[in-house]
């Protein structure tokens, strides 16, 4: 299987991450965005979005990371990953929709206008992001005060998923102090091997 990436797309990360943890094989082709590599002809077949990451599983294509992460899961029984009671499977699909549409969108705000924007970035979309921020990090928060991972006492996608969103945050030097929940989490899984092995050089 290759999976195609880039170490500074959070999205990537999260694909790659679970293949560490799984030991799932893979060969990582890192798709250049800076020079457009994303909109080739070849990759654009892959991906018709132009976006990374894409999987290629002997000749099965698959975008959106946490679609690959559900279908590798699957694939490969990753039951404690992705479990398949009902629901179990359903409060990890809450919070993997809940990342993908409340706490992705304003971490990639911040890491893009803050990292790649360059003389384009725009403070007023930093300042509007944390401001939303203060709304959504609290219910994260919240629910890791109950339990050690989002969806109990193991470690799911939706933690990967997440995971890779505050390291945006940390990238950018957010303050997660007021989130002691979240901190005692993220620290947890940064011990993990696969966030070492993942982590943008």
């Amino acid at each position: 299987m290759k999976l195609y990436g880039n170490p500074y797309s959070n999205a990537a990360r999260r694909v790659q991450m679970f293949c560490e943890e799984c030991r799932i094989p893979y060969t990582y082709q890192t798709v250049d965005l800076t020079k457009g590599e994303q909109y080739t002809p070849e990759y654009l077949a892959l991906n018709p979005n132009g976006k990374v990451p894409v999987i290629d599983d002997d000749g099965f294509a698959v975008w959106e990371s946490q679609a690959i992460m559900r279908y590798l899961a699957d694939k490969h029984k990753a039951h404690a990953w992705y479990p398949s009671e009902l629901r179990a499977r359903t409060q990890v699909e809450q919070w993997l929709d809940w990342n993908q549409t409340r706490l992705g969108v304003e971490c990639g705000k911040i890491m893009f206008h803050t990292h790649f924007a360059g003389d384009k970035s725009k403070p007023e979309v930093i300042a509007d992001a944390k401001k939303w921020l203060t709304k959504i990090l609290p219910v994260m928060d919240g629910e890791l005060a109950k339990r050690k991972y989002l969806c109990g006492d193991q470690p799911t996608l939706a933690d990967l998923a997440a995971t890779t969103n505050i390291a945006y945050l940390e990238m950018c030097k957010y303050d997660l102090r007021p989130y002691p929940a979240i901190t005692k989490w993220y620290g947890d899984m940064k011990a993990r091997p696969s966030f070492t092995k993942t982590a943008p050089q």
